[in-house]
């Protein structure tokens, strides 16, 4: 399974945001896309992504910028990751629906291995939805605690 650099992006973005989740506070997108080393051309559009979504507010004008719209312990890895890039489908035949591959196999509904397909998908979306932004912000303040890396 891979992560598109954009879901990366998203996802750090989202950190730099829970920070300031407690006290209100907004960021700038300089202030995101500086601390987080995010690229602003990219960040501009995933913000705008995740305020459609409601994960992130706006703030106009004068000491205005972005913070979360909803507490970082509701907000998962999962989420956001489905969000940006779509259905998790780290395999081909797996996919649910036909809207993200051609489900065309030569063994249709006779392949032996599609049960095990679908149940590392689930393992992922299970390991991914139990993640929150709360956990991850805690385990990088934490110094003694290990860093997820994506």
């Amino acid at each position: 399974m891979r992560i598109s650099a954009k879901s990366e992006y998203a996802i750090l973005a989202i950190l730099d945001l829970a920070k300031d989740y407690d006290n209100d506070n907004v960021r700038t997108i300089d202030e995101i896309a500086n601390g987080e080393s995010v690229p602003q051309k990219f960040l501009v559009q995933i913000l705008l992504e995740l305020k459609r979504a409601g994960i992130v507010e706006s703030k106009r004008g004068v000491g205005g910028g972005y913070r979360l719209a909803r507490n970082p312990r509701d907000i998962t890895l999962g989420e956001i990751i489905r969000l940006i890039d779509g259905p998790i489908l780290p395999f081909k035949c797996d996919s649910p629906t036909n809207e993200y591959y051609d489900n065309t196999c030569v063994h249709n509904n006779n392949c032996i291995m599609k049960p095990i397909w679908v149940d590392v998908r689930k393992a992922i979306e299970t390991i991914l939805d139990d993640v929150s932004f709360e956990e991850l912000l805690s385990k990088r303040t934490n110094k003694n605690a290990p860093m997820y890396h994506i």
